[in-house]
C-alpha cells in the first residue's frame, strides 16, 4: 500500500502564502514601504493581474494600505495619510474637543520654548484684541495669538495638529461663534488669553497648561453648552 502524496495549494494560496512571507521579511528589516508592483512581479515570479489581486485581498485584512502615487506600505492604514481631508469632515464639537486635549499641552512646551520674540508677539495680539471692538477683526487676532502659542511649542507635528483642528468644519464653528460671542464674553477671553501669556512668559509649564485648559473650557462652555 502506497502513502497518498500531500495535498498541493491552489497556485493561488500560494502565492499569497509568498506575498506574506515577504511582507514579514520586509517588517524584519524595519521597512515600511514594499517595492513597486514591477519589482514584486520580477522578485516573486507572481504575474501583475494576480499580484494586484493578492494585494487587495491582504488590505482588506488590514496587513497592508495603499496611497495612490506613493505606494504600497505596510500595516494598517495611517490616519496622517487623511490629515488633508480631515476638516472637510469633523463636526465643530469634534474639532473644539480635540484642541482642548491638545492645546493645553503646546501651551506647557510653550513655556519652556518660546522665545523673548515669541512672546512679545503673543502680547501684542492680545493688547491688539484689547483695542477691537469688531468681531470679525478680532476673531483674526485671536487666531493669530493661538497658532504662536504652537508655534513657540517647538514641534513641527503638535504644530500640524494644530492646524488640523483649527481649520476643521471652519464655516461652522465660525457661525456658532459669531452668534454666542458677545462683547462681554470677548472681554472674558481677553482675560484669560493675558493669564496663560503671563503664565508662559513666566516660563511656567504647569500654570501654562492649566490656564489655556480653563479658557477653552470657557469657549467650549459658550458655543456649546455642555458636552
Amino acid at each position: 500500500m502506497t502513502d497518498k502524496a500531500p495535498a498541493q495549494r491552489p497556485p493561488r494560496d500560494r502565492d499569497l502564502a509568498t506575498l506574506r512571507h515577504y511582507i514579514d521579511r520586509v517588517r524584519r528589516d524595519n521597512g515600511r514601504r514594499l517595492p513597486s508592483e514591477a519589482r514584486l512581479v520580477e522578485e516573486l515570479g507572481i504575474s501583475r493581474a494576480r499580484l494586484r489581486g493578492l494585494l487587495k485581498t491582504l488590505e482588506k485584512e488590514g496587513l497592508i494600505w495603499r496611497h495612490v502615487g506613493k505606494g504600497t506600505f505596510i500595516g494598517e492604514r495611517s490616519l496622517s495619510a487623511e490629515l488633508t481631508s480631515m476638516p472637510a469632515v469633523l463636526t465643530p464639537p469634534e474639532a473644539f474637543e480635540a484642541r482642548l486635549v491638545l492645546e493645553p499641552q503646546i501651551a506647557g512646551l510653550a513655556a519652556r520654548r518660546a522665545t523673548p520674540t515669541q512672546i512679545e508677539e503673543m502680547w501684542r495680539c492680545q493688547r491688539k484684541m484689547q483695542e477691537l471692538d469688531d468681531f470679525n477683526q478680532w476673531a483674526v487676532w485671536d487666531e493669530r495669538l493661538h497658532r504662536l502659542v504652537a508655534k513657540a511649542a517647538g514641534n513641527k507635528l503638535l504644530l500640524a495638529l494644530y492646524d488640523t483642528t483649527r481649520e476643521s468644519a471652519p464655516s461652522g464653528m465660525r457661525n456658532i461663534i459669531d452668534r454666542v460671542f458677545s462683547s462681554t464674553t470677548r472681554e472674558e477671553s481677553n482675560t484669560e488669553h493675558q493669564h496663560y501669556i503671563q503664565a508662559i512668559a513666566n516660563h511656567d509649564p504647569a500654570s501654562a497648561e492649566s490656564l489655556m485648559k480653563a479658557h477653552l473650557q470657557a469657549v467650549r462652555q459658550i458655543m456649546f453648552g455642555d458636552m
